[in-house]
């Protein structure tokens, strides 16, 4: 899946989520932090902290690679 955007990687985490069979409760609950929180990042909010979305990408299992964009 390519990620270019806070709504791109909401997307991801959504489907990872949504693959693994957990709420946005449960992610919230493994990452301690509010559903609310995991609902706005999956909705792709642009104010989320960098940290935190980094920390569901790995309570997830997820890797993110950055290549250079083809010209």
């Amino acid at each position: 899946m390519r990620v270019d955007t806070a709504l791109a990687l909401g997307d991801l985490v959504h489907e990872r989520r949504t693959h693994l069979g957990w709420s946005q409760a449960e992610l919230a609950e493994r990452m301690g932090v509010s559903r609310r929180w995991v609902n706005e990042f999956e909705g792709g909010k642009g104010t989320a902290q960098l940290r935190l979305a980094f920390d569901a990408l790995t309570v997830l299992g997820l890797v993110l690679e950055a290549n250079e964009r083809d010209r």
